[in-house]
């Protein structure tokens, strides 16, 4: 009898810090939820400038969101190399992302970039890599496009300071 006391206390004991650990775990995913991003690249490769490409493709995911950017920073959460054929699976907290597809031609580094990808905890998302000249595109550089607007924001505050003080000197 105290034999079956014994394995009885030990696999209550074993039970309850298994229910614990599944709880931890619940609770830790509630807090922060992800979900998948596919990124595809044509087995045919993409339309770049009328011409079929299949070379590399560089592919950079930044945050945007306020809460993402306190967490992760403003530097790329997720990078990945690819060509034609494959796709990257990408497991991304809830919130807003701005994806860069690069494309490097000799010495210059030409970006596309698809602003406000939106992760819902509805549903994935599936992004199918392309460089089209119609959309956002940047030569060379790694900033965001808010980052973009920020230091032109800030360029502009510069030049009409400057202008101010100018203005200020021609009277004196």
């Amino acid at each position: 009898m105290p034999r079956a006391i014994s394995y009885l206390t030990v696999i209550c004991g074993v039970l309850s810090l298994v229910w614990a650990s599944s709880q931890q775990a619940v609770s830790q995913g509630a807090r922060d939820p992800k979900q998948t991003l596919v990124i595809n690249y044509p087995t045919q490769g993409i339309q770049v400038d009328g011409a079929r490409y299949i070379g590399i493709i560089y592919v950079k995911i930044f945050p945007i969101s306020p809460d993402l950017q306190k967490q992760f920073g403003t530097g790329p959460v997720a990078t990945a190399e690819l060509t034609a054929s494959q796709r990257d699976i990408i497991q991304l907290p809830l919130g807003e992302y701005e994806v860069h597809f690069g494309q490097r031609t000799g010495s210059e580094l030409k970006t596309f970039i698809l602003r406000d990808v939106i992760m819902r905890a509805d549903r994935g998302g599936n992004l199918t890599v392309e460089m089209n000249d119609a959309k956002t595109t940047i030569i060379g550089g790694d900033m965001t496009a808010q980052q973009m607007a920020g230091s032109i924001r800030k360029l502009q505050e510069d030049l009409a300071t400057a202008r101010r003080e100018i203005a200020e000197l021609k009277r004196k």
